[in-house]
């Protein structure tokens, strides 16, 4: 007699599984609170498939399902820097069948329900998580590694997938410009956090080569405000500078205002160079010299990379050399003291 095949029942499923009916109903249930060992969840998904219980096919559906979304966890999500990155990011998931939608990673860390529910309840298919910064928490680390994960802008970590820009080679460039003009007295005006760190060694790599003492770091910030401060406290308290080299343009934004608001001027005071490009920086009186990286491509990259994520999760570490960062020159620099002539 030819009967119907028996249905599985759920504890039949926990028992193959090796873990408790509880544990594969949460799982099945998308329990955002849920926190279970990634190879914990794929046993249990196997089980449901290989017993063919009678809710598989939404088993089957929760692990191959796709959203058609990418996270991008910024810090920073109005900072113009990145304008560049994200549109070429947006472009290059639409190419791939995706949308990008932009979250921020400081407010998404102070509210942990939401952030939970947006990772883990399967809202989005794969995260780009912006690092690099003093605002950084091992929070989002953990984050990273429970679901498909791109940090962009970290140091190498284990378990981790990480992309980043030749940070060093640009404050390199930047502090070689400096020195070609004859500046000797050459500060650093950086911020916290691994990015900061990165463009700091480049600029004593350059320093070293040429056999040039730094000078202290001057305490910047990531944005103009904090930056502006640093520069008026600097020049107030006797900083003798004659060229400086900023971290980001959106703190050069600041450290341009600064140097005037303290009654010297640029370049024939002070020299300035900065990392990265940006729609205003030609627009300022002088235009402010940068060296630009090439942060479209990291968009496209970045994307390609978290796919890859999505598709078959790995490790390891990307640095974009190519293109090479390159320096711009405009008004913002001279040789110490005067007009080249």
């Amino acid at each position: 007699m030819q009967g119907s095949r028996k249905t599985a029942r759920l504890s039949e499923v926990a028992k193959l599984a090796e873990v408790s009916p509880g544990l594969v109903s949460r799982i099945l249930n998308e329990d955002s609170t849920l926190k279970v060992r990634p190879e914990t969840r794929e046993r249990v998904m196997n089980a449901i498939d290989l017993l063919q219980y009678t809710p598989h096919a939404s088993a089957r559906a929760l692990r191959n399902s796709r959203t058609g979304l990418l996270g991008f966890a910024l810090h920073h999500v109005n900072d113009p820097i990145y304008a560049q990155l994200v549109e070429t990011a947006q472009i290059a998931a639409a190419e791939r069948g995706y949308s990008v939608v932009l979250l921020n990673a400081d407010e998404l860390m102070e509210r942990q329900g939401a952030f939970r529910t947006l990772v883990r309840g399967h809202r989005v298919d794969g995260l780009l998580i912006q690092s690099g910064f003093a605002a950084d928490s091992h929070g989002l680390q953990d984050v990273a590694r429970s679901v498909p994960s791109v940090v962009f802008n970290a140091d190498e970590t284990p378990g981790l997938r990480t992309v980043r820009l030749d940070d060093a080679t640009a404050a390199t460039i930047a502090t070689q410009r400096l020195l070609e003009l004859g500046h000797r007295q050459i500060a650093f005006v950086g911020a916290e956090g691994a990015t900061s760190d990165r463009r700091f060694r480049g600029y004593l790599d350059a320093l070293e080569a040429a056999d040039v003492a730094p000078l202290p770091m001057i305490s910047g910030g990531w944005d103009a405000g904090t930056a502006r401060a640093g520069i008026e406290r600097y020049v107030a308290t006797g900083g003798r500078a004659t060229a400086l080299v900023v971290v980001t343009s959106t703190s050069a934004l600041g450290v341009h205002a600064g140097v005037v608001a303290a009654g010297l001027s640029l370049p024939a005071d002070v020299s300035v160079v900065s990392i990265h490009d940006a729609w205003f920086t030609e627009h300022l009186n002088p235009p402010l010299t940068v060296v630009e990286l090439p942060l479209a491509e990291i968009g496209r990259r970045a994307v390609d990379l978290l796919i890859e994520q999505i598709d078959a999760p790995a490790e390891g570490a990307v640095v974009l050399e190519e293109p090479a960062p390159r320096l711009i020159e405009r008004g913002s620099t001279d040789v110490p003291g005067g007009r080249r002539g």
